[in-house]
């Protein structure tokens, strides 16, 4: 019963009841609806078998992608931000592009002959004074995993556009015809959709998912309760939903 004292359970019911308040009312019964619709869109988004299940359906989207055996290929990591010390500075890759970056390098061992270089994308904090990129921090991460592919920086990018477009720059004086991008899971879909809008035609392009396992969701009880951990992985992945549905229309056009 704890789940329902948490913020989010306490706002849902409390909207609920408002709403139940003013229908009562003839004069504000649509206000009143619109409330109620409110909080069942809030419920519904804050539950565990939502948020699983709309996380599962962008994963499931891109599986593992890589350019023939002995092919010349160029890896672009994505950045997904960074964590800070006690005094707010950039000092470590943040937990997503740890995972991005491990897949990256890993590749790269696998297919040493293959993956010549990887490209660190990720600019500096736009909300701070520039200390570093995350492209650097991330470029330093690599290092201790004994990444032995050539690296290079592409530190100029603020967002998913971006990180392509700069990057597609890049790929174009490489003169590599293979291109993988490795990027969340949740992610790729967003990513893809601004490679092919930014990497010229003639090159092949393959998508590496990182991270995103998520345990099989059991159907109890707890799986209907409202939990803040659960609402905030659904607006992540109906942000990145909203960010595919831009991507398509902006390469669209």
């Amino acid at each position: 019963m704890e789940t329902f004292i948490v913020p989010v359970s306490i706002f849902i019911v409390a909207i609920m009841l408002l709403a139940v308040y003013i229908i009562r009312k003839p004069s504000h019964k649509l206000l009143g609806i619109l409330l109620v619709l409110l909080a069942l869109s809030m419920y519904i988004t804050s539950i565990p078998i939502f948020a699983v299940s709309i996380n599962n359906f962008i994963d499931h989207a891109y599986q593992h992608q890589t350019p023939p055996k002995g092919a010349k290929a160029a890896v672009i990591v994505l950045a997904g931000g960074w964590s800070t010390d006690e005094n707010g500075v950039p000092f470590q890759p943040s937990i997503s592009t740890m995972e991005r970056l491990y897949a990256a390098v890993k590749l790269s061992k696998e297919l040493p002959s293959c993956c010549k270089f990887l490209i660190m994308s990720g600019g500096y904090d736009i909300y701070s004074e520039p200390t570093v990129s995350v492209a650097s921090i991330m470029q330093d991460a690599a290092k201790t995993m004994d990444c032995r592919a050539k690296i290079i920086l592409e530190d100029k990018s603020r967002n998913t556009d971006e990180n392509l477009k700069y990057s597609a720059e890049i790929i174009k004086q490489l003169g590599v015809k293979y291109v993988v991008i490795v990027t969340s899971n949740s992610h790729m879909e967003r990513a893809m959709n601004f490679a092919r809008q930014y990497i010229p035609e003639d090159i092949k392009i393959y998508a590496y998912p990182s991270g995103g396992y998520r345990p099989k969701m059991e159907m109890t009880l707890k799986a209907f309760l409202p939990d803040v951990r659960a609402l905030s992985a659904s607006c992540v992945a109906i942000k990145e939903l909203i960010g595919n549905t831009v991507a398509k229309l902006s390469s669209a056009q």
